[in-house]
């Protein structure tokens, strides 16, 4: 059994592959003069083709690795640079050699991911030598952080905000497209310890995510009292004050039965029985409502949960002046009904909203 790191284990090799695995030198010679293509990916398995070159830096042979850069191997591919490779598995005198022979730092793999956030994923000791070979931390580094912080990492997390990576670092990727800080995945994934230390780093409390989830109103979804009051007395004490929640929602247009509702002591709704098991309702107080956008839609977020499907959301529209709903997992949104009409009769709207009935 042949096992390539992370990559898989195999059986059985082909043949050059396994000169490669094995470090045999005479026989990869031999394979050059039999014209041996050594940009050619190499099939491992119906779902595995890899260059020899990364199966070199995977494995971890130097001797291979000269020989491959002797013959002239490119070690800047695009989407699959050869610097990537080296730190995400390689000694540090790998690395160090794949850069003295032109390996470019700044290259990005086909889903985007850079040199730390390979390393971080691979081998962690790479991190302060890419920053030592000049890979501008501050630049690259906010993925890496907002993933050591989702990882519950606090070594790496203070390791990269000590060399001026933004603590507030929210640029969207594949992970997290609606511009996550540090805080709010902190927070999302109730890691009280964490939220503390990165608000005493000088985390941005008031810094909403693309739907205007702001850390606090993640606490409030999650409910967790906790974490909630803790970000409560460190935001601005305006954010918490009925009068100016009125004011700042004033354009909303909101009709007095919500209103009413969003300000009094119950806030959940009940559903009765419907197919989809879906049993309550909550809804947020009026001050912690959340103001985001849908394309170029303005809506308020009023539901801080619907019972089994997290990716709904209840929001008010301001231009058609009605209740309206937004999945998340989708990016679709509709109008609903008024809000009298959803107290009235929450399990057929919900019904309608689930089965796509309202829906353009």
């Amino acid at each position: 059994m042949i096992k390539l790191k992370d990559i898989g284990n195999f059986d059985i090799l082909p043949e050059v592959a396994m000169h490669i695995v094995e470090g045999n030198i005479p026989a990869l010679r031999q394979a050059l003069t039999e014209d041996w293509d050594i940009e050619q990916g190499i099939v491992l398995s119906k779902y595995t083709t890899l260059s020899p070159l990364d199966i070199t830096l995977i494995y971890g042979h130097l001797d291979v690795l000269k020989l491959l850069v002797e013959q002239g191997v490119q070690l800047n591919v695009k989407d699959n640079p050869a610097f990537l490779t080296a730190v995400r598995y390689g000694t540090e005198e790998i690395v160090r050699y794949v850069v003295a022979h032109g390996a470019k730092l700044d290259g990005k793999n086909q889903v985007k991911s850079g040199a730390y956030e390979q390393a971080y994923y691979g081998n962690k000791k790479n991190i302060p030598l890419i920053h030592e070979l000049g890979l501008d931390i501050k630049q690259h580094g906010g993925a890496t952080l907002r993933n050591a912080v989702s990882k519950h990492d606090l070594k790496t997390v203070a390791f990269l905000l000590e060399h001026g990576v933004d603590i507030n670092f929210n640029a969207p990727n594949m992970v997290y497209p609606y511009q996550a800080t540090p805080l709010t995945v902190a927070t999302r994934d109730n890691n009280f310890a964490m939220v503390k230390y990165l608000i005493e780093q000088g985390a941005d409390v008031t810094l909403a995510e693309k739907d205007g989830e702001r850390a606090y109103t993640i606490a409030i979804s999650n409910k967790n009292t906790e974490i909630a009051e803790y970000l409560k007395s460190v935001e601005p004490p305006e954010f918490h004050n009925l009068e100016n929640k009125r004011h700042a929602l004033k354009s909303y247009k909101l009709p007095k039965d919500l209103v009413t509702f969003l300000t009094s002591d119950q806030l959940r709704v009940d559903v009765p029985e419907n197919d989809y098991d879906i049993g309550f309702v909550e809804f947020f107080s009026l001050v912690d409502t959340v103001e985001m956008k849908v394309g170029r839609q303005k809506l308020l977020r009023v539901s801080l949960k619907v019972d089994n499907y997290s990716d709904i959301l209840l929001v008010w529209n301001p231009k058609q002046k009605c209740l309206g709903y937004y999945d998340e997992e989708h990016q679709e949104y509709a109008d609903v009904c008024s809000f009298a009409e959803f107290l009235a009769q929450p399990a057929i709207f919900l019904e309608k909203i689930l089965e796509g009935e309202l829906l353009d």
